[in-house]
């Protein structure tokens, strides 16, 4: 470890800040997708990877985000990447599904926010398990 390293870990330390070591990409962290492990699941209840769910004003992550407010497309790998690894036991996928109930004239937006979702988390390398809507 070189000397400039070690000060700013010390200064860290002796300051009382938290400090915070830059994550890996989640394509070095998580490994590929395995199909074997999720192949059997028809319930979104028994999905454990994350679960990503499509609205006219961004995504939810279950379990992650409150539905209120979505997250903006932009900003899911962002959300993503803050996951711990165990939060990936299928390896690198995660279920999108489009919201169940929309108003008058959300579905064009829910089409292009799930257009421009897939692009984002292809150019991830994350793999996607598309659910029908509810």
């Amino acid at each position: 470890m070189n000397a400039m390293k070690v000060l700013a870990i010390l200064l860290c330390a002796a300051s009382g800040i938290g400090c915070t070591q830059s994550r890996q990409p989640l394509r070095q962290r998580i490994p590929n997708a395995e199909p074997a492990k999720y192949r059997q699941v028809r319930d979104g209840k028994d999905w454990k990877n994350p679960y990503l769910v499509v609205r006219r004003d961004g995504v939810e992550i279950i379990g992650v985000t409150s539905a209120e407010p979505a997250v903006p497309v932009d900003l899911v790998e962002g959300e993503l990447e803050r996951l711990p690894r165990s939060a990936w036991p299928y390896g690198l996928v995660v279920a999108v599904q489009d919201v169940g109930i929309m108003g008058a004239g959300d579905q064009p937006r829910v089409l292009a926010n799930r257009e421009k979702l897939l692009a984002v988390l292809k150019r991830a390398g994350i793999a996607v398990e598309l659910w029908p809507s509810a």
